[in-house]
């Protein structure tokens, strides 16, 4: 019975130890992990910085390789597709641009935050009833021809 006990004894020890070596491994391959994230993240965080730096010669107007210069007018062209977009959200929030900076003014404000231009707004006014009166006339000439097209039918 005592080689039993002995034996099992023995066994967990070993089975102790070689869980131990385990998660000593498991964790040393885990710090390892974290290091080459890091490491990725300088990385990506240096390519990123690279491409600014590309891109901002390619907008000061100096050669860049035909390679990035595909690349930089893919942004460009985005870069003004996010521009109108941001355009657009402002009007629909009530903003409107300023006529001498052309940048967006909110609604409540009677001065560009930018430049210092007072903002009329009764011209956008105006410009909104026009603007509102004309689709009012596109909308009453389309029910017209349906109408004259239900006749001849």
């Amino acid at each position: 019975m005592k080689d039993f006990w002995e034996d099992l004894g023995k066994r967990i020890g070993e089975t102790a130890e070689s869980v131990t070596s385990m998660a000593g491994d498991a964790i040393e391959i885990q710090r390892m992990k974290s290091q080459m994230r890091s490491l990725a993240r300088g990385n990506a965080v240096d390519l990123m910085e690279l491409g600014h730096m590309i891109y901002d010669r390619y907008k000061a107007g100096e050669e860049v390789e035909e390679s990035a210069k595909a690349l930089c007018d893919a942004i460009r062209d985005r870069e003004a597709s996010m521009g109108e977009y941001e355009k657009k959200i402002a009007k629909i929030k009530g903003a409107s641009e300023c006529p001498k900076c052309g940048k967006m003014v909110a609604k409540d404000m009677a001065y560009c935050p930018y430049c210092g231009e007072k903002i009329d707004r009764t011209a956008e006014a105006e410009d909104d009833e026009l603007t509102e009166e004309a689709a009012d006339a596109a909308a009453e000439e389309a029910e017209s021809e349906e109408a004259g097209e239900g006749a001849k039918e």
